[in-house]
């Protein structure tokens, strides 16, 4: 007799594996940030009766506390919206009110409230136990002022607020933020396990979220997670007036295994060359990997260029990069001009008159959820080249870097060619920054390895 195993929320799949699939509540999907809940159990029926208790135990108290946490941002609108409503009508927020018609008012409109709820005949109010948590937070502002509402800010709340105040515009780059942070508040309510407030989470409970993490990331990654949840408590700490610490802050990690100056390697002048012969085939790439080259820029900065950040008509010719709708620029130092020389230069005449006034240079590549594929398609191409796989495209900003170190131009040169911050330092406080013809004279410095049978496809004399 074959004995038949049935567990609830189980699935048997066609590869012969045992999924568990669970499907969140509505009302807890903002919350936790996804709609399903989906765990390969294992494959032998001994694998998934090991794995299925400890696993749904888990998910039933993520949904615990995921519906805890959403009572608690109630509270929390309750009282940003007692604190505005009140004072909208020049009542006093923080106290039971200033004067005898102001507290008279506040009192007729907290009865109003109370009135739906039946009355206790003893004591002519309704009995504590049946006014909702949100009515009794209402009163008790009218009453005696909004801080008397017991709304500590939550884990999912902290989270809540942080997308809310720093909220992508793009909205490809919003996906990848909602999807980030949402694993970044998984990690972190898998450890406290309940949707605690900010004050009761502690040092142990962010060393064991770094101890999680070092279990399956690399130490920078594990460094990348931890400054998410520290922005996080950062924001609610400093825009919520909370009298506690940052338990992510100053946390120890171990030492990478790779310096961070080996992370990425210069490409060899072969390489460069080679790449450049590679592409004559596509245009675009090779527009897009000549400008790389020669100005230092991310593949991203170039990738967004529009015809209006040429400025070619300039004695130094040159594009700058800022924020432009929905583009976003990750720190000040990153918005700049940047000097056009060489084959670069050709290039970006060549694009200022082929491309439409105000339109993208690369439209195929200008969207942030397209910036990926231009990678794929350049980092195939290297790969012929080189196996070496700290030799990628941002290989070409360290290429720069040591060029201009060679060329003794100056660390402010190099900083503001490459849009690295400096502010730190305290004589980067005094002074004005570094003029374009500063930059210009530092890319006309370096000779780039540009092979001279690719002069026509600069110019656009290229087919296939």
């Amino acid at each position: 007799m074959t004995r038949c195993l049935v567990l609830k929320h189980t699935r048997s799949e066609k590869n012969g594996t045992t999924k568990y699939r669970r499907r969140v509540p509505q009302k807890l999907q903002t919350v936790l940030g996804k709609s399903e809940i989906v765990k390969v159990l294992g494959r032998t029926e001994s694998e998934v009766l090991a794995n299925y208790q400890p696993f749904h135990e888990h998910v039933e108290q993520l949904f615990r506390s995921a519906t805890l946490g959403s009572e608690a941002v109630s509270l929390t609108e309750v009282k940003a919206q007692m604190e505005a409503l009140l004072s909208e009508n020049n009542f006093d927020p923080y106290s039971p009110g200033r004067t005898e018609m102001e507290r008279h008012a506040r009192s007729e409109e907290a009865a109003r409230i109370l009135n739906k709820y039946h009355t206790n005949p003893e004591t002519g109010l309704p009995d504590p136990e049946d006014v909702s948590a949100v009515d009794d937070a209402k009163v008790s502002a009218l009453i005696t002022g909004v801080h008397t509402i017991e709304a500590e800010l939550s884990i999912t709340e902290a989270f809540t607020f942080y997308l809310a105040e720093k909220n992508e515009p793009d909205p490809f780059k919003r996906k990848k933020q909602l999807q980030r942070f949402s694993r970044a508040q998984t990690n972190l309510l898998n450890v406290t396990r309940d949707d605690i407030s900010l004050s009761k989470v502690t040092r142990a409970h962010a060393r064991k979220v770094r101890d999680n993490l070092s279990e399956r990331m690399v130490v920078t990654s594990v460094r990348r997670n931890i400054n998410d949840l520290k922005a996080v408590f950062s924001l609610a700490i400093r825009e919520h007036d909370l009298s506690i610490n940052n338990p992510f802050a100053r946390l120890d990690f171990a030492k990478p295994a790779d310096a961070a100056i080996d992370l990425r390697h210069p490409l060899p002048s072969d390489i460069v060359r080679s790449m450049y012969l590679e592409l004559q085939g596509n245009q675009t790439l090779f527009d897009i990997w000549t400008l790389i080259h020669h100005t230092g820029a991310q593949s991203a900065e170039i990738l967004g260029l529009l015809t209006s950040d040429l400025h070619l008509d300039h004695p130094v010719p040159h594009f700058e990069i800022k924020p432009q709708g929905q583009r976003t620029v990750k720190d000040r130092s990153r918005i700049r001009k940047v000097p056009l020389v060489g084959q670069a230069l050709v290039v970006a005449s060549r694009l200022a008159k082929t491309t439409r006034n105000g339109e993208a240079l690369f439209p195929s590549y200008a969207a942030t959820n397209r910036h990926d594929a231009f990678s794929q398609a350049v980092r195939t191409r290297l790969r012929k080249h080189t196996t070496d796989r700290k030799h990628t495209i941002y290989s070409l900003r360290h290429l720069m870097k040591d060029a201009l170190r060679n060329a003794e131009v100056g660390e402010r040169v190099e900083l503001a060619l490459l849009g690295h911050s400096n502010e730190r330092t305290s004589s980067a406080q005094y002074g004005s920054g570094v003029g374009l013809e500063a930059l210009h004279q530092a890319l006309l410095s370096i000779e780039f390895d540009f092979p001279a049978e690719c002069d026509a496809v600069a110019l656009g004399d290229v087919t296939g």
